[in-house]
């Protein structure tokens, strides 16, 4: 299994001081390996800090390109779009100028839509510098939610796609999300979120890979170092 190294912070300031110099500092090492950076950024409320932190530092942002690791398929500017959250906290300021890759098409659905979302997370540099994940108390990282067959197909190492239309049951709004494989052409993952009971969830992933955990498929693999960054 690939090296995971835990950082715990006593306040959440802590975190994202230490957070946003770890994400300049890679994002800084790609610029200078290869011209340009790329990083996926996870949507809800946590990162927004680190967005806004992103947005007012000084650094050559216009030759980084970034894209959410999942979305819902509403329209760019509802409240409930990743993409509002990005462009709202992120693209703006010093930062106005960076370049961002949207998975919302006009398609009526995420399975229609599927293909012209993977051509463009194609002409994204790869590998990402970064892939920032967040992670709810499912154990859920981007759109991949335990017990849907979108989430199984999309976990599993022989899909080859980027990218998947997520189905969802009920009034719950369908996404496209990352595949694995596409989460794992990655430099470094950095996973991101708070509290006791996630940190639980964190842990018996560690133990066990099992699609009722689908961090746990991100946990255990041998490519793609991953870093916690974890407070109360």
């Amino acid at each position: 299994m690939v090296t995971i190294n835990k950082y715990k912070f006593k306040s959440r300031e802590d975190l994202f001081d230490q957070l946003l110099a770890d994400v300049l500092g890679q994002l800084g090492s790609g610029v200078e390996k290869r011209g340009v950076a790329s990083m996926l950024l996870s949507g809800g409320s946590t990162p927004g800090i680190l967005y806004e932190k992103m947005s007012q530092s000084e650094f050559d942002w216009k030759n980084v390109v970034f894209a959410p690791t999942d979305e819902r398929w509403v329209a760019p500017d509802d409240p409930q779009s990743n993409e509002k959250l990005i462009r709202s906290r992120l693209l703006r300021n010093n930062a106005v100028n960076a370049g961002y890759v949207s998975l919302k098409s006009n398609d009526p659905d995420p399975v229609t839509g599927q293909s012209q979302v993977e051509e463009r997370i194609k002409k994204i540099p790869l590998p990402f510098d970064i892939v920032l994940l967040g992670m709810g108390e499912d154990g859920h990282v981007a759109s991949l939610f335990p017990g849907l067959r979108d989430t199984n197909i999309a976990l599993d190492d022989s899909y080859p796609n980027l990218c998947r239309g997520v189905r969802r049951e009920g009034e719950e709004i369908d996404r496209i999300t990352m595949t694995l494989k596409c989460l794992l052409c990655a430099e470094q993952i950095f996973l991101l979120f708070y509290g006791k009971k996630k940190f639980e969830v964190f842990e018996k992933a560690i133990i066990m890979k099992d699609r009722t955990l689908p961090v746990s498929y991100v946990l255990h693999q041998n490519d793609v170092p991953v870093s916690l960054y974890w407070a109360e």
